[in-house]
């Protein structure tokens, strides 16, 4: 019995790490192609609007594709902090003369999400969303002005962080440590802080 009970304990040992691994990688996997699907459904909804429109703290882009069916439910993903349930309802979508706004809602600053903003000179880590550096050349930003769609990701581990910059951007764009903001390349975040969580910015599409 002692026997038996050891093996299952090295049994335990090797394979339970292996397994929470695997759900991690999956994790990991099913929110980069969450990204891609959203990049799909905007550029849709670009060729048959003609423009994005931008978001603010009560608003959601992800709101808008949905009421005009190219999604099936809001961007959600399985890593960071887990969306509140019920959720937080955003700022209503209605389109008058042309032009797609949102009214109402509370502020979605909490809550993963997809954004729109006019694009600024900002450093990445530290502009919301509002400016990349693809090429990985400090200074090469975004045009000023543009509509750059992001998907935000809220309290994502530091070690998350930096997978799905490597699984996005590659090695060369990628932090060598955890502990340092990242400011190159389509995936983008602060420092992580004390709790060792920052919030992540991919970049999705500009305009």
């Amino acid at each position: 019995m002692i026997g038996v009970l050891a093996i299952i304990a090295v049994l335990a040992v090797i394979i339970v790490p292996k397994v929470f691994s695997t759900i991690a990688s999956a994790r990991l996997t099913s929110a980069v192609s969450s990204v891609g699907a959203m990049k799909s459904s905007v550029v849709e909804f670009a060729g048959k609007y003609g423009t994005l429109p931008v978001t603010v703290a009560t608003s959601r882009l992800d709101d808008l594709l949905l009421k005009d069916g190219l999604i099936d439910g809001r961007f959600a993903i399985k890593i960071g902090t887990p969306q509140a349930i019920p959720a937080i309802a955003g700022g209503t979508w209605a389109r008058n003369n042309g032009v797609w706004a949102a009214t109402g809602g509370a502020s979605q600053a909490t809550q993963t999400r997809l954004i729109c903003l006019a694009s600024t000179t900002g450093v990445p880590s530290a502009a919301g969303g509002a400016n990349y550096r693809l090429d990985g050349v400090a200074g090469n930003n975004l045009p000023v002005g543009a509509r750059v769609v992001s998907a935000v990701l809220i309290g994502v581990t530091a070690t998350d962080a930096r997978e799905l910059s490597f699984r996005i951007d590659g090695d060369a764009y990628t932090e060598t440590t955890t502990a340092t903001a990242d400011d190159r390349g389509k995936v983008v975040y602060a420092a992580p802080n004390a709790a060792g969580t920052t919030n992540v910015y991919i970049y999705v599409v500009h305009q």
